[in-house]
């Protein structure tokens, strides 16, 4: 490891309970071009590829920390409460998310009340350390799912694949718009907000689904996710969805989600350039002061 990535690397813990902790790679300026995110620990396929890029082109990457897990678990006095973390970034969301990974527990009770209080202060540290609100370009989300989808007859086991999304849709799904196809595995998708990013994806030929607007008003499409979140704040949102093995079902699809990084990367940095003509952007971030 060498001496810039130890500048670049930082542990910052939850204030209510440090064993759930953010390790944020990068630097988060004032003036952000793009945060990554990992919300979900056991979802790391391209977290090393993503923290590589990071250090070479700039800005900051994410990656929640609790023992390895998929959920977070509260610790509140002698009860556990579990929490999807891409889930707490809308009180509607955070409300749903509680109630149902956590059935057994009443909504009158000063355990939910701070469980609720705790995701809450939980989502303002993940915003800050992706550079905050109001100066955000781009997020970008690295996830992993499993091998097809549950109820697929083919042994699935997922809740995310292009397939699925295609059902949801003609369904009737409040949360989507489009959906569009390529010759790609079904697992291997960019979930995004804006209508550009889309049709930019379509014609490059990869697997994209659109989040519909109507996210913003319609209540019963709010379930606290970073992208109905970033929806609501007019932030641009990009999620890279991948396969991964799970107990030896599926595999890891690390080579392609790289190139679906690559992609990004060369699509915001393109942006970044033709906005910027005259500015000449360094391969490495600058370190501030403040974060040696």
């Amino acid at each position: 490891m060498n001496l810039l990535f130890l500048l670049l690397s930082q542990m910052i813990a939850l204030p209510e309970q440090p064993d759930i902790q953010l390790e944020i790679i990068g630097q988060a300026s004032n003036n952000p071009n793009w945060a990554f995110f990992a919300p979900h620990e056991n979802e790391n396929v391209v977290n090393q590829y993503v923290i590589e890029q990071v250090q070479d082109k700039g800005g900051v990457f994410v990656i929640l920390r609790q023992q390895g897990e998929r959920l977070i678990h509260f610790n509140i006095e002698q009860f556990t409460v579990k929490i999807d973390p891409n889930r707490i970034f809308t009180e509607a969301g955070r409300r749903k998310n509680i109630i149902k990974l956590n059935p057994k527990l009443r909504q009158n009770t000063y355990v939910f009340h701070r469980a609720m209080r705790r995701s809450t202060s939980l989502a303002k540290l993940i915003l800050k350390a992706m550079g905050g609100i109001n100066n955000a370009r781009v997020w970008v989300a690295i996830h992993n799912n499993t091998q097809g989808y549950r109820g697929d007859n083919q042994q699935g086991i997922g809740d995310v694949s292009m397939h699925l999304y295609h059902k949801k849709l003609v369904a009737g799904a409040g949360f989507l718009v489009q959906a569009s196809a390529a010759n790609d595995d079904e697992d291997d998708l960019f979930f995004v907000t804006v209508q550009d990013d889309f049709d930019h994806m379509r014609q490059n030929n990869w697997n994209v689904v659109l989040q519909h607007p109507q996210v913003i008003s319609k209540a019963s499409e709010d379930d606290g996710s970073l992208s109905v979140f970033a929806q609501k704040k007019g932030i641009r949102y990009i999620n890279i969805e991948a396969e991964r093995s799970t107990d030896n079902f599926g595999v890891n699809h690390l080579t392609f989600q790289s190139q679906m990084v690559d992609y990004v990367l060369s699509r915001l940095q393109s942006q970044l350039a033709q906005e910027n003509p005259n500015k000449k952007f360094l391969a490495t971030p600058t370190i501030s002061e403040d974060s040696q």
